[in-house]
């Protein structure tokens, strides 16, 4: 049987770098958005993560996407 999606929903992870550790290496925290809508393109996402990732004091590390949903037979 064919498998389909349900209930998709989408959350963005914007990284910030939020100091470093002794060795040199970059401290991270990660600020999440829920209820991204899941049919938001690649380009756009990444648009407007840079635009929130803008309104942090802390510099950007990166952007991630996740995206979720129920499979179930068809």
């Amino acid at each position: 049987m064919a498998a389909t999606k349900q209930d998709k929903s989408c959350v963005m992870h914007v990284i910030v770098e939020t100091g470093n550790t002794p060795s040199g290496g970059a401290v991270c925290s990660t600020r999440s958005f829920a209820n991204i809508n899941p049919a938001l393109v690649d380009d756009d996402f990444l648009s407007i993560g840079n635009a929130l990732a803008g309104l942090q004091m802390y510099p950007l590390g990166s952007i991630r996407r996740v995206d979720m949903a129920k499979l179930v037979e068809a």
